[in-house]
């Protein structure tokens, strides 16, 4: 819980990105809307019931009007495998999991969950400009410690972290696997994850969603 641990630094966050089989019938991200909000049974993968993309589709339905039927995997594995056999029609998951298959032209990108583009595929609009102003769903990564460790340990941990995450060794490592890296504060993590708590605790909360 919030209380038992403490942030030592926000690592970064990724786009997650909403990908289609390359033989389906949605060619665009409007595509996909029309079809959720005909209520056209729209399913779509994640890599497991209360994971990020999970409460990302359910917000998007929420606040579309839409109705997605969602299939959890388990994890990214089995979701990409059924994804790029066409044995479901629609997956997200992050940036990093869907370039092999964007690549190999198997899998169609629609669009992304970060509030700006992915360099990688400028082409690919934002849910955000495709018609829901200000969504925004990144997955991150954090590190964290024991909220009974002292401060002074803390400071000095966030430091050296930070320290590790300029080093061009790291940053090259994390940068191919499509994270963008942030970095900073104790205060900055923490803020950003408090945030992120506070808007998927109330997702789960409007959906009724149960995690595996």
């Amino acid at each position: 819980s919030k209380k038992d641990l403490v942030p030592l630094v926000l690592v970064g966050t990724s786009a997650m990105m909403l990908t289609t089989h390359a033989n389906t019938e949605y060619k665009t991200f409007a595509d996909v809307v029309a079809a959720a909000k005909a209520k056209k049974n729209v399913s779509y993968g994640s890599i497991g019931n209360g994971s990020l993309a999970h409460l990302a589709m359910s917000l998007l339905g929420k606040s579309g009007g839409m109705e997605f039927n969602h299939v959890p995997f388990k994890g990214g594995g089995p979701l990409m495998n059924d994804a790029i056999a066409g044995h479901i029609p629609l997956s997200m998951a992050t940036v990093f999991l869907n370039k092999p298959h964007i690549d190999s032209k198997r899998l169609r990108p629609l669009a992304v969950t970060s509030a700006k583009r992915v360099a990688e595929f400028p082409d690919v609009p934002t849910i955000a400009e495709a018609g829901f102003a200000g969504f925004e769903a990144p997955a991150w990564w954090a590190l964290l410690a024991s909220s009974k460790t002292p401060p002074d340990i803390i400071k000095r941990m966030n430091e050296e972290l930070n320290k590790a995450l300029a080093n061009p060794d790291v940053s090259k490592r994390l940068v191919a696997q499509g994270i963008e890296i942030s970095g900073g504060s104790v205060e900055k993590a923490k803020t950003f994850i408090d945030g992120q708590i506070d808007t998927w605790a109330k997702v789960v909360r409007d959906n009724g969603i149960k995690p595996d």
